[in-house]
């Protein structure tokens, strides 16, 4: 029993990691045009605080996704009209820029 339950996890964590590829992908885009929009103004207070902001959304934001994966896709499948399979999967792609 208590390997088929550590089966299950792996199982679990390895497509919950195979989701997080897209979107953290999708996150480097968007925040490439972020970069571009700041110029030298990354090296003041705004833009250390972009950077932290970059570093969760590239990073730390797709560790909880991938861990989470399944409520979040479940919750997509109870109202999949609000927007497409892609925009759950990578919505970095989707952010319009401004």
């Amino acid at each position: 029993m208590k390997k088929i339950f550590y089966n299950l996890l792996v199982t679990y964590l390895v497509i919950g990691f195979w989701f997080t590829i897209p979107m953290s992908i999708s996150y480097i885009y968007a925040e490439w045009f972020v970069l571009a929009n700041l110029g030298w103004s990354i090296f003041s207070l705004s833009g250390i605080s972009a950077i932290f902001l970059m570093g969760f959304l590239i990073f730390v934001n797709p560790l909880i996704r991938g861990i989470l994966w399944l409520p979040s896709l479940i919750m997509w499948f109870n109202n999949p009209e609000s927007y497409s399979f892609w925009m759950w999967l990578a919505p970095g792609f989707y952010i319009g820029y401004q």
